[in-house]
């Protein structure tokens, strides 16, 4: 009897504890929906000339309460800005010693761009890109102070020991805490660097971004800036511009920093995800896939799968890379594709760094010739089309991985995959979903129905709309993506309809997404880099009932960068910088300025650049 009534009481017990807990996790608070108060259009020229956001955040969690927070934009750093020691924004070389201006000034860059907020132990790092040739990357240590955000130190990512950086762009974090983003090499094409290529440019290499015949060319600039920034006096321009440490097949790969305790970082360039113009990459949930973006025109998207998960910082990545090829199923509201990915190769990141390190040039991969008149190639050579340009290859026996890895898009063409995307930016994923999207700042030129009429594939065959559009891209259980369509798609005005006097796309929706941010709950934040708007934006797109709400207007001639989210301490932010202000003059839809004044008559401390961030949030929307 005593034993049974002990057992009675264990099992009351237990069932009482049981409840409890059931009880306690069945009023868990969560979120059921998201929406931000909508930001007027600019009227006037003062509110085109301002940072304006969403004045208000309204939460409806799951026990039907509902909540408004209200929201401000604050300022973190304004670039030149001296933030501890180090002077934020400022362009150093290989030693962090800054890179000087012709007339002797410190050279302060205005393109702030990918944001990446990363707690460590008790502290909180940003990393933040310049969108730069080199392209710097800054550290800088945030704390909660008086219920704002604060910088309480800056400097210099040293990046040294991998030969420096360029136009680091767009950026993500990884699943265990460090910072990618992409270099987007636009110019350092290798058809411009080897002799022997029928597209050879012959740079001065004068001290000038001059070719011989003196025009500034954008190849050689980016030679010269590198060569200033690692002190190489040695660039041989008749050996494919190789120096004694500068190479361009260095160049256009995904770049990977991770903050430490003690504010130092770990960083490397991350070879096997492919040489090409990368905006950024993403990691999927199963630590192996990640996909990277393509910027530019006549690019494609990749896909790296790695041999086992990436837990921790790894220098050294091993793994596969793919390049997509489409198949279009429609080509109503932006296009619908299905996709299958082609196998380039594979290989470790220290492979592919001995053969840039042997300084290979583009005619030991491939021999090179241009196309005749008609797009035709003599026989034996195969008809490409990629960035831009028209070129007849023939694979070097042999060559396969060193073309998989440094002529990574011209090998995916070779190779029969799609190479007709432009101007594909963001990149983000969707976890509630399980579903990525990308931007299209544009649908133009390559990736219009045989655009030129000398295309050798012409697998995407869609209508003109200089606005762009952004796609839902479908995975499967493996991560592989398996399908995309158009989700949101800009509105280009013809001239006399409303606002066409000064806008080219309609501002009730996007115009040339760049900056893609899935932030949870339904909301994909879908941000501008654009002249056919008269102020770049931010929208909060609901994946669910395709509703889209304009949540920041920043001041003219500003692209929005950096959306990031984060906390820090207790306090919840999303990061969004403003980039180059005053900069980009918008246009109407018949290809006037009217707001030139407002570009013309700017001041020097409306030309700074900033990085902010929009504080107000509760930490349960970013945990």
């Amino acid at each position: 009897m005593y034993k049974i009534s002990i057992i009675a009481a264990i099992t009351f017990t237990f069932l009482t504890m049981l409840y409890y807990f059931s009880s306690l996790s069945s009023n868990t608070l969560t979120v059921n929906s998201v929406k931000f108060a909508p930001v007027s259009l600019s009227v006037n020229n003062t509110e085109k000339k301002m940072m304006r956001i969403s004045k208000a955040l309204t939460l409806t969690y799951n026990d039907g309460s509902v909540k408004e927070y209200p929201l401000t934009y604050k300022i973190l750093a304004k670039m030149g800005d001296k933030i501890g020691s180090g002077i934020i924004g400022l362009i150093t070389d290989k030693n962090s010693k800054p890179i000087l201006e012709v007339d002797g000034s410190q050279d302060i860059s205005n393109e702030p761009d990918g944001n990446s907020l990363i707690t460590i132990g008790e502290k909180t790092f940003l990393i933040t890109h310049m969108e730069e040739y080199p392209g710097v990357l800054y550290n800088t240590e945030v704390k909660v102070e008086n219920e704002d955000l604060v910088a309480v130190n800056t400097k210099v990512v040293d990046l040294s020991a991998l030969g420096g950086t360029i136009v680091t762009c767009a950026s993500t974090k990884t699943l265990y805490g460090s910072h990618i983003g992409g270099e987007e090499d636009y110019s350092l094409n290798s058809i411009f660097s080897d002799i022997e290529s029928p597209f050879y440019i012959d740079c001065a290499l004068d001290g000038t971004d001059n070719d011989i015949d003196g025009e500034v060319n954008p190849f050689c600039s980016y030679v010269n800036a590198m060569g200033k920034y690692l002190g190489d006096t040695g660039i041989n321009k008749k050996n494919a511009y190789n120096g004694n440490i500068f190479s361009p097949y260095n160049y256009g790969y995904i770049v990977e920093v991770q903050p430490q305790k003690d504010g130092s970082t770990k960083s490397a360039k991350h070879y096997v995800t492919g040489k090409y113009t990368p905006e950024l990459a993403v990691m999927m949930p199963d630590s192996k896939t990640i996909y990277m973006s393509d910027d530019g025109t006549a690019k494609s998207f990749w896909k790296f799968v790695s041999d086992s998960k990436i837990n921790k910082f790894n220098s050294d990545w091993e793994g596969t890379l793919y390049a997509a090829k489409v198949n279009q199923v429609s080509a109503d509201n932006g296009g619908t594709f299905n996709l299958s990915w082609v196998e380039l190769g594979h290989a470790k990141d220290s492979e592919v760094k001995s053969m840039i390190d042997s300084k290979m040039k583009l005619t030991n991969i491939f021999s090179i010739a241009k196309p005749n008149k008609n797009g035709n190639c003599e026989s034996g050579y195969t008809s490409i089309y990629e960035d831009s340009t028209f070129e007849c290859l023939k694979l070097v026996l042999g060559q396969e991985k060193a073309a998989a890895f440094l002529e990574s898009r011209k090998y995916a063409a070779y190779k029969g995959a799609s190479t007709e995307f432009r101007k594909e930016e963001g990149l983000t994923y969707d976890k509630d979903s399980n579903v990525l999207y990308v931007a299209m700042s544009s649908i133009d030129e390559s990736m219009e129905d045989n655009y030129t009429g000398l295309e050798p594939a012409n697998h995407i065959k869609l209508k003109r709309n200089i606005c762009g559009a952004v796609y839902k891209v479908i995975l499967d259980e493996n991560y592989s993506a398996t399908k995309m369509n158009a989700i949101v798609v800009g509105d280009p005005l013809s001239i006399g309809e409303k606002y066409s006097d000064e806008w080219r796309c309609s501002p009730n929706t996007i115009a040339n997404p760049d900056n893609i941010t899935y932030i949870g709950n339904n909301i994909l934040l879908i941000s501008e880099d654009t002249t056919n708007h008269v102020n770049n934006m931010t929208w909060a797109y609901n994946t669910k009932d395709k509703s889209i709400t304009r949540i920041a207007s920043l001041p003219i001639g500003a692209e929005v960068t950096g959306v990031d989210t984060g906390i820090v301490g207790s306090k919840a932010v999303l990061m969004i910088n403003t980039q180059h202000p005053f900069k980009d003059n918008p246009e109407a839809a018949d290809g006037s300025k009217p707001n030139t004044p407002l570009i013309e008559n700017v001041t020097d401390e409306e030309l700074r650049a900033e990085i902010g961030y929009i504080d107000g949030f509760p930490s349960i929307l970013f945990k």
